[in-house]
């Protein structure tokens, strides 16, 4: 997930040559992002390539740049943050921001980030920014509201941060977030490259802004071709392969870097009635930690040349269903059965099974699945499901009878939910016949940090008039919070 941040400080005009001076970066002054209070902190761009960054107006790519790092545009990291002088261009575009400046027109700046690493105070609502990652580019922009702090909140014009939300173990946007992934002219530029078609002068911007990100870099190539996929066609492929019955639509998907340990809130207390006027006893959320690592999935797609004549919106629909297919199944399957070497950590892998979490019967009866029921703590009942192959449920559970030799389950499918003593039934066929699983599926967790990366080789095919298409995921995914789950198994030996 891309994860790119605005600020808004201060800039000036010297006097000729065009010269504009200013402060780009302020260390330790609160800033009001919406409810939040943030601070940059001193150490924030220690180690980090200022080089190659440019100076624009009013975070407006398509621009020629006033000025880039660092030959035009100097950049330093003083006590006070980061300072920056700038020659401008002889220029009617240049000359024209810096009357604007010089009359105070403009007088404020902006710049874009990812952040690396932060850290939040719950109680005073602050989060103070420990590490910024990457500097982008700079802005003169048209206004800041707090201006006595050399620093503004994000106007609507402006995009924030995408906070984590550790009690919902979901990722939420405050406002418009830029993506130079989710650009319309990267999307066309991504599949026509892929097709061998040539690129327009804005696609091709589009598309060398999005590679200056080196998100592709995350993936395990030899080549330097690979490009991660759009983010439309992303949201598109993964909200499809959720749509497949299984697992994979139960869980929770996240996209946090890898070796983040993520806090994810689990069943606490529950509300007490309060007197007026009577003290109130805090309640710390209790939650549960998963880190993730990155595994890869790699996938690989021979078309014929004649591919070239397809038409873009033609291809993007194939390239999704394939990658649906794909990702669903490899990633469904880990759910269930990854072993966590190589590969994910499956449910069945990760869940140490005892006594205590775990029914085994040479015969399933209707008070074993009373029992496993009985099994999962409170706080993971709402929201539980039953879990098990096609087999299973129509082999071995709907076919139980009571002593007068009638069905138990009459009922098995109302609205196109199928239930168990009221609580839905999940079937996916990755779950080995005979064992049925119980439990909250919100409590396991997949994380892909990266999107999908594509490369193409014509080469490979060169005989056969073939072209090769290598699609790399990185993902990971583990159970988090290991007693969500029971399970019952029959015929177990």
């Amino acid at each position: 997930m891309n994860d790119t941040q605005t600020r808004c400080y201060e800039v000036r005009a010297a006097e000729k040559p065009l010269t504009l001076t200013g402060v780009a970066v302020v260390f330790n002054q609160p800033a009001k992002i919406g409810t939040m209070t943030e601070v940059i902190s001193p150490d924030a761009l220690r180690g980090v390539d200022l080089n190659d960054i440019v100076l624009i107006t009013n975070h407006d790519g398509g621009q020629i740049p006033l000025a880039r790092s660092p030959k035009t545009l100097a950049l330093t990291v003083t006590e006070q943050g980061l300072e920056m002088t700038a020659t401008l261009p002889d220029t009617e575009q240049a000359r024209a921001v810096y009357e604007a400046v010089k009359r105070g027109d403009l007088s404020q700046m902006s710049f874009a980030f990812d952040i690396g690493a932060a850290d939040y105070d719950e109680q005073t609502q602050t989060r103070t920014i420990t590490q910024i990652s990457k500097v982008y580019e700079i802005s003169i922009v048209n206004y800041a509201a707090y201006t006595q702090t050399h620093v503004t909140a994000r106007n609507a014009q402006e995009e924030e941060k995408t906070m984590f939300n550790p009690i919902t173990a979901s990722l939420e946007k405050g406002s418009i977030n830029t993506d130079t992934h989710n650009a319309p002219e990267y999307r066309s530029a991504f599949f026509k490259r892929l097709l061998g078609k040539e690129l327009t002068d804005g696609e091709s911007r589009a598309f060398e802004a999005a590679q200056a990100e080196k998100r592709a870099d995350a993936f395990n190539t030899l080549s330097n071709s690979a490009a991660v996929i759009p983010t439309t066609t992303l949201n598109e492929v993964v909200k499809q392969a959720r749509g497949m019955n299984g697992l994979y639509n139960e869980i929770r998907l996240f996209s946090v870097p890898n070796n983040l340990s993520v806090p994810v809130g689990t069943p606490t207390d529950a509300a007490a009635w309060h007197t007026e006027g009577a003290a109130v006893d805090r309640t710390n959320v209790t939650t549960a930690a998963v880190t993730f690592t990155g595994r890869e999935l790699i996938k690989v797609l021979s078309l014929s040349a004649a591919v070239k004549r397809m038409d873009t919106a033609a291809f993007e629909n194939y390239l999704t269903a394939e990658l649906k297919s794909c990702i669903a199944d490899a990633i469904g399957a880990a759910i269930v059965n990854g072993t966590g070497s190589g590969q994910p950590t499956g449910i069945l892998s990760g869940v140490t099974w005892n006594n205590g979490n775990r029914i085994q019967t040479a015969a399933l009866t209707a008070d074993n699945l009373l029992s496993l029921v009985a099994l999962l703590p409170a706080g993971y009942a709402a929201g539980a499901k039953f879990a098990m192959s096609t087999a299973t449920l129509f082999g071995t559970v709907y076919p139980l009878k009571d002593g007068d030799g009638r069905y138990f389950f009459t009922d098995p499918e109302r609205g196109g939910v199928r239930r168990l003593f009221g609580f839905e039934i999940v079937l996916d066929d990755n779950i080995p016949a005979g064992t049925i699983l119980f439990g909250n599926f919100r409590y396991y967790g997949v994380n892909i940090p990266q999107g999908v990366a594509i490369e193409v080789s014509r080469e490979s095919g060169f005989t056969s008039g073939l072209i090769d298409y290598r699609a790399l995921c990185i993902a990971d995914a583990k159970p988090i919070v290991p007693g969500a789950f029971v399970k019952l198994e029959v015929n177990a030996a």
